[in-house]
């Protein structure tokens, strides 16, 4: 029997949560950290699905990696030598995981087998794989071609010039990126296509500068000099700014006011934005610190126009609130969500149609034309074992009577108690 979380009507309230650290920031601070000559330690990290997988991988390839009691904070001392052995790595449901232990690996010597839950084995990877063998790096496929698992034989770069496309994940150049300064000679990366979700490109490159790394942007990519991580001993993760996303979104339909705390102020992520859009739907601005936000809805707001192809993430978050706008809303340029986890915007638009909305597809997004709310009928919402819809679907429910989720459970990849937070709307 699967499980359901039943959600209740509720508006005009007055509440305060606090969002986890920033899943992005913390899986590619522990690349960072592993390959860094000094041991660091990671302030305010998320642990999430996500994150323990790439500490378990991390681990098992030699790197010493201690967690405080109290989860506030990870030392990591890296494997200077990287002599991998032969192992097998598991990355259960974490595709950006793979990724970027695809590029450290590279950095060292062994043979490593990577597998993945059935989920992530389904996505193909060719793409990538073929990026990575243009460095000299052997990689066989262990059942099916171009799909994991993989096998890579890795002895050190001998090439020093690597296309990587940004056409379907942002992440392929990322994983680069992040381990490139530990590669045998300077890489010279070319980009092709343009890149989808640049803003996630935005976060490697900022946290790749603290770390020490030595990086030119080029007219076809990024000339990154062979170097070592020597200038971070302590680094503070962000507040998750796409965890925020929901209880701001929150707030703005139910014309209700919410204290966010771990909010960053002017925050390096390209998912900080998400503030900016609602404000200019007229979300307001209590007050604020270096460290939380208080924040206000209104009793009514337009519908909007936005290319949403540097920010994702936002998608679903979206285009619930365009649900209860007065006027419709297009999201465009965001065709890639077609094959991100399965079809997210089929399923968007799956489930809003199921409640009596109306949602139909654009060549590169969706339009939604909103109804009046007594239209609007409850149901189960499926949330396709989905984080981002399940947290994105929860919000209906406050609005609109008798509206339960499946499968809450999924939320653990990014925010393992975002239902504990969002319990405190009732209080």
């Amino acid at each position: 029997m699967r499980e359901e979380y039943s959600i209740k009507t509720r508006e005009n309230f007055c509440t305060e949560i606090s969002i986890p650290g920033s899943k992005s920031m913390t899986t590619r601070a522990l690349i960072l950290a592993a390959l860094s000559e000094n041991p660091v330690i990671l302030k305010n990290p998320l642990f999430s699905d996500d994150t323990v997988q790439m500490i378990e991988c991390l681990t098992k390839l030699g790197n010493k990696i201690l967690v405080s009691d109290d989860k506030h904070y990870i030392k990591i001392s890296g494997n200077k030598k990287r002599e991998f052995g032969k192992k097998t790595l598991h990355v259960g449901n974490s595709a950006s995981v793979m990724k970027f232990l695809i590029s450290y690996v590279a950095t060292g010597r062994g043979e490593i087998t990577i597998d993945a839950s059935s989920r992530v084995s389904s996505r193909p990877i060719r793409e990538f794989v073929d990026s990575i063998r243009e460095l000299g790096i052997e990689i066989e496929y262990v059942k099916k071609s171009g799909f994991l698992p993989i096998k890579i034989f890795a002895k050190g770069t001998t090439n020093n010039t690597i296309k990587v496309s940004g056409r379907n994940s942002s992440q392929y150049l990322s994983s680069v990126l992040l381990s490139a300064s530990y590669f045998n000679s300077d890489i010279n990366i070319i980009t092709s296509h343009k890149i989808t979700s640049k803003s996630y490109v935005d976060i490697t490159l900022k946290m790749l500068h603290d770390f020490g790394a030595n990086i030119e942007k080029t007219e076809t990519g990024y000339l990154v000099k062979k170097s070592k991580y020597n200038t971070v001993k302590g680094y503070l993760i962000e507040g998750d700014m796409a965890s925020a996303s929901y209880f701001l979104a929150a707030a703005l339909i139910t014309n209700s006011t919410i204290k966010i705390n771990n909010f960053s102020y002017n925050s390096i992520q390209g998912d900080y934005k998400f503030l900016e859009i609602l404000e200019n739907l007229g979300l307001q601005v209590v007050s604020r610190t270096k460290t939380s936000i208080t924040v206000k809805g209104v009793e009514s707001f337009d519908g909007f126009s936005l290319d949403l192809n540097r920010t994702p993430d936002l998608v679903p978050t979206l285009a619930i609130v365009a649900l209860f706008a007065k006027s419709p809303s297009e999201i465009l340029n965001v065709a890639n969500l077609r094959t991100k986890g399965g079809d997210r915007l089929n399923s968007i638009r799956t489930e809003i149609k199921k409640i009596n909305g109306s949602a139909t597809d654009l060549p590169d997004g969706l339009k939604i034309i909103p109804k009046k709310i007594g239209t609007y009928k409850g149901g189960v919402m499926e949330t396709y074992n989905d984080h981002r819809l399940a947290m994105s679907f929860s919000l209906v429910g406050l609005k609109v009577s008798e509206i339960s989720i499946t499968n809450p459970h999924c939320v653990s990849k990014v925010f393992p108690n975002f239902f504990t937070e969002f319990e405190n709307i009732y209080k």
